[in-house]
């Protein structure tokens, strides 16, 4: 008698197995329009794809959404161009790296829903701001205060618009 019926089901599930309630799609940050309801998605689900790590086809997608080059990118996410470069499409890029696209991935999602208008946001990204110090949008970017600081003005002024 083959004892595997009984015992499958129980226990941790196999590799091939999706666990209950493993039915949820995943984020897939490949289009506009996925950036654009990452403002409306559940923080687990953003916490869980950091830990999962972003592919480099979906930085690609991303870096191509935001219209940024690879200089910009690489910047914003502190590590090298050629780090970048050196990955291929579903290689995965470690969880800071992929927690910081995630953060950045939110100031454009909400950005992308306060202008409504995706060339008016990155004209604004691209602009010195007086509230910002007259600093770039785009360049305070480059470190983990400024996303905040950008992230921030942009909730000033969806208050603002209301």
């Amino acid at each position: 008698m083959d004892n595997t019926q009984g015992k499958r089901g129980r226990g941790r599930p196999r590799k091939a197995e999706k666990p209950v309630g493993a039915e949820k799609e995943e984020l897939a940050l490949m289009t506009y329009e996925d950036v654009v309801e990452l403002r409306s998605v559940l923080f687990t689900r953003k916490i869980a794809l950091g830990r999962s790590g972003i592919t480099k086809e979906q930085l690609t997608r991303l870096k191509e959404i935001f219209d940024l080059d690879y200089d910009t990118l690489s910047a914003m996410l502190a590590v090298t161009n050629r780090a970048l470069h050196l990955k291929k499409g579903r290689d995965l890029l470690n969880r800071g790296i992929s927690e910081r696209l995630i953060a950045i991935a939110e100031v454009f999602s909400l950005g992308y829903n306060i202008f409504r208008d995706r060339e008016a946001f990155h004209t604004w990204l691209r602009a010195p701001r007086r509230t910002l110090g007259g600093l770039v949008p785009l360049h305070l970017m480059e470190s983990l205060a400024g996303t905040e600081a950008v992230k921030l003005e942009l909730l000033r002024l969806d208050h603002f618009m209301l």
